[in-house]
């Protein structure tokens, strides 16, 4: 994957590892190839391989996980996919000074909720067009709870990003990343 993270960081689509590789258990299919929509446990696969390809992808562009699949202890009602720090280097604008300082691309990375939306055909539409507005409310609301009750080291605020992910049988999967999905906030 880390050929193709340069296309990923312009927004572009990236061809990611399948499911099988590195491990990660391939989503159930169906007779028809299709995923089998009777099957909690296929939707569950097909999820947490999204979700693995992603936290891979994100590594390998030098992000550091945080947590994974978090939930309130009460109260909310929800789940945050990832939380990441994105290293300060990442999130410069164009035409300012760029970090050359590798400890420094730590000093003020940005923190980032990523929703992770995977899906095994094109049927219901793409992925990450089930993240509505308000999808995009209940994420900033878990995003204000994860960050009440954990410590974290200083950042350039919150943003929320989605990474979309279809997953194609037999061939590599199809990984998107959506950048600042809402304006940034925190």
């Amino acid at each position: 994957m880390t050929d193709q993270v340069a296309a990923a960081t312009r927004g572009r689509t990236v061809i990611a590892a399948r499911c099988g590789d590195h491990g990660l258990t391939p989503p159930a299919r169906g007779p028809g190839g299709e995923g089998d929509a009777r099957a909690g446990a296929s939707r569950q696969s097909t999820g947490r391989c999204g979700e693995d390809l992603a936290a891979t992808y994100l590594e390998d562009i030098g992000w550091k996980i945080l947590e994974r699949n978090w939930r309130p202890d009460h109260g909310l009602r929800g789940e945050l996919d990832i939380i990441a720090l994105e290293p300060a280097a990442a999130h410069h604008e164009p035409g300012s000074a760029s970090v050359a300082d590798p400890a420094e691309a730590w000093a003020r990375p940005r923190l980032v909720i990523v929703e992770v939306k995977t899906r095994s055909s094109l049927r219901q539409g793409p992925p990450a067009a089930a993240v509505d507005a308000r999808k995009v409310a209940r994420l900033r609301a878990l995003a204000a709870a994860w960050a009440s009750t954990h410590e974290t080291t200083s950042h350039a605020g919150m943003r929320l990003d989605v990474v979309s992910i279809l997953l194609r049988d037999a061939r590599p999967a199809l990984l998107r990343h959506h950048r600042a999905v809402d304006a940034p906030w925190g």
